[in-house]
């Protein structure tokens, strides 16, 4: 991991889920704040966004729908930063947002389970948000989600900051180039 600020692996991470959206799904971004830097594996953090991108342009169907992705800094304080799972301090967020058909709670328990799916038999490995949980640990932080069936889902994902000053910003080189 070195130090990056990721609104480029955010845009990067965009531009490949593009690529295979049906005309009915809208994917936007947006960097609110990329000021500050995370310790990171870039290439790590673009599986992760592309999983979510996936997962939520799966969720939407054949049915008119959106995806947004931020991102955000964010400071979380006691009660906030135990409701996420990390400790008190700075944090990048990047948010994955769509208008899917969301999540059951009984769901919502179980999505991190390696093979577990909800799609059908031969649509899906079940190991994509496993793999996101995964990253998240390595990174230090977590991923926060949200849903509510037939409005979509929301998924936080939290990289604590970096407090090395010192520490340059490496530029993101994508795993896969898009024209």
């Amino acid at each position: 991991r070195v130090p990056i600020h990721l609104a480029e692996v955010v845009q990067e991470t965009a531009r490949l889920a593009k690529v295979t959206l049906p005309p009915s799904v809208d994917l936007q971004t947006v960097i609110v704040d990329d000021s500050m830097a995370v310790l990171a594996d870039a290439t790590q953090v673009e599986q992760a966004l592309l999983n979510l991108c996936t997962n939520a342009i799966l969720a939407i169907g054949q049915q008119k729908g959106s995806v947004l992705v931020e991102l955000h800094s964010a400071t979380l304080q006691d009660s906030e930063a135990r409701q996420v799972g990390v400790p008190v301090g700075r944090f990048v967020t990047v948010r994955v947002s769509d208008t899917g058909y969301g999540m059951t709670q009984e769901t919502l328990a179980r999505i991190f389970e390696p093979f577990f799916t909800t799609r059908e038999v031969g649509q899906g490995t079940g190991l994509g948000l496993s793999v996101v949980h995964g990253i998240m640990q390595t990174h230090q932080g977590a991923v926060k989600v949200t849903s509510t069936p037939g409005k979509g889902s929301v998924f936080t994902l939290f990289f604590p900051v970096t407090e090395d000053a010192a520490a340059a910003p490496v530029e993101f080189a994508p795993a896969v180039k898009v024209q």
